[in-house]
């Protein structure tokens, strides 16, 4: 059986390192691949060019029914692969400084950006540092999140209804 095709826009804008340990951006669109929402979570699972996961599809389908934009962007404030936060500490390196400037990149030109890293993200460092970036290059009024951790981290969409509204983050 022949092996489907991945969309030539989708291979382009998915951005691995070269032994595809660590993921920038994975991206998904529908319409206008240039109005886009960004998401950004705490770490890259096995999600690819050819093949979702729970929480990014879930995004993606948010971004496509609910938000109104036509393409939709995963990013992470940690680059390394893993499906379980508990796979973060068996590596030595969990970011690399190329994920900023991805970052740096694709949230200064999305519509809207949404963060939700979750704890792990936060208590890393990770998290605030990425808020920083986030500051530095979009305005801070278009950052959202579901809602907030007792930790003041933004909640992870997994759990979250996909019609969810949509909070300022920075307040």
């Amino acid at each position: 059986m022949p092996k489907p095709s991945v969309d030539p826009l989708i291979a382009e804008r998915t951005v691995f390192n070269a032994d595809r340990t660590h993921r920038f951006t994975l991206f998904r669109y529908w319409g206008n691949q240039d109005d886009y929402a960004c998401g950004i979570s705490m770490n890259p699972s096995g999600a690819a060019e050819d093949v979702g996961d729970p929480t990014v599809d879930g995004m993606a389908r948010r971004a496509r029914e609910h938000w109104g934009v036509g393409a939709y962007y995963q990013l992470n404030v940690m680059s390394i692969r893993g499906t379980y936060s508990s796979d973060l500490s068996n590596t030595a390196v969990i970011n690399l400084p190329k994920n900023d400037e991805w970052i740096m990149r694709i949230a200064a030109k999305a519509r809207f950006v949404v963060v939700s890293w979750g704890n792990p993200g936060h208590l890393s460092g990770r998290g605030p540092a990425v808020e920083t970036i986030l500051r530095e290059v979009c305005d801070p009024a278009k950052v959202f999140c579901f809602g907030r951790n007792k930790n003041g981290s933004p909640v992870h969409p997994l759990y979250q209804r996909l019609d969810a509204a949509l909070i300022p983050y920075f307040v």
